[in-house]
């Protein structure tokens, strides 16, 4: 019965410590010279700077995917085919948000959590 006991707890860490191993959906944002980023690499980018112009560049981006990638469908704001990185033209004033369902070559999928970017510029 002890033996059992154990096992079945092995069993069931295993499983729960699989949930931390999922691939996450991360963003990076480029603003322009002088400008501040917060937050890139996470999953929440916000940017500011002072060039008066209404657009920068982003991406939202895979991170820690533990098995081989087949294909990724992205969902939300970001409209892109295929890939592990979403590269996006990220207006000012907007936020972004997005996830992605991601399909392993071993035939099981998953889906991220969701990631965010904001940009503001001038006053």
């Amino acid at each position: 019965m002890k033996t059992t006991l154990i096992a079945s707890a092995l069993v069931l860490l295993g499983t729960l410590s699989l949930g931390s191993q999922a691939a996450d959906l991360r963003c990076s944002l480029n603003v322009k010279s002088g400008g501040n980023v917060w937050g890139n690499g996470s999953n929440h980018c916000s940017g500011l700077d002072f060039s008066f112009g209404n657009s920068t560049t982003g991406k939202f981006y895979i991170a820690n995917a533990s098995k081989t990638i087949s294909k990724v469908i992205w969902n939300g704001d970001a409209s892109c085919s295929g890939g592990t990185t979403c590269n996006m033209t990220i207006r000012a004033y907007r936020q972004y948000n997005a996830s992605a369902t991601i399909l392993y070559t071993d035939g099981t999928y998953e889906t991220t959590n969701s990631a965010h970017i904001d940009y503001e510029t001038g006053h």
